[in-house]
């Protein structure tokens, strides 16, 4: 289907809209052409056309499974898609969670006190019935 990784590039970015994918390539509409129907393009069109295909995000490291759409502007990992809200708001859900984690915290802190507190009243209670039991013989 696809001659090279450049065709399928050109195409999944550009379509047949050769003066479209020109324009970005800094090339001709003819040029263009000719560089689809054989399938590959001088070093730096395609090095550009990789960069452009990934979303202007680098193909080594950790980078290298991720991907930026330039049609819903949404970047994909390998774990999913990710907004450009979430990427803005992870400080805040970083806060939140931060901010939680030391709320309970302090709550399994105070309830370990009642806790302490209830098993006490809990052992004078049965002492008390144990004594009432005794008296009245129950």
């Amino acid at each position: 289907m696809f001659k090279s990784e450049f065709h399928k590039q050109f195409l999944s970015l550009f379509g047949y809209d050769y003066a479209k994918g020109a324009k970005e390539l800094g090339v001709s509409e003819r040029q263009a052409r000719r560089y689809v129907e054989a399938g590959k393009a001088s070093k730096p069109v395609e090095m550009l056309l990789n960069i452009i295909y990934r979303g202007y995000l680098p193909d080594f490291g950790p980078w290298a499974d991720c991907k930026i759409s330039i049609h819903d502007h949404t970047m994909t990992t390998p774990w999913g898609g990710v907004r450009a809200s979430d990427v803005q708001l992870v400080h805040r859900y970083k806060w939140s969670a931060k901010t939680n984690e030391s709320m309970y915290k302090k709550l399994k802190e105070d309830s370990k006190a009642q806790d302490k507190y209830l098993f006490d009243l809990q052992e004078s209670l049965l002492q008390i019935i144990g004594e009432i039991s005794e008296k009245t013989g129950s």
